[in-house]
């Protein structure tokens, strides 16, 4: 899964989301998009949080600028 989010400057909040069958491919996404997202100015809103069901990891970050 591919990073959905849109950019989001009008509202100035987004969230960031990875998912992967596995922890450590969905965790290293998650910190790749949220690099990015800081360098164009946006700023993590809290800790990560993480769902996992039967088959995938979910990671999502909230970012504010």
């Amino acid at each position: 899964m591919a990073n959905e989010n849109k950019d989001s400057s009008d509202s100035g909040y987004d969230i960031v989301r990875s998912a992967s069958p596995s922890i450590v491919s969905a965790t290293n996404k998650l910190s790749t998009w949220v690099t990015m997202k800081i360098e164009l100015g946006w700023i993590p809103l809290g800790p990560p949080l993480m769902h996992k069901d039967d088959e995938k990891y979910y990671f999502f970050q909230a970012m504010t600028k």
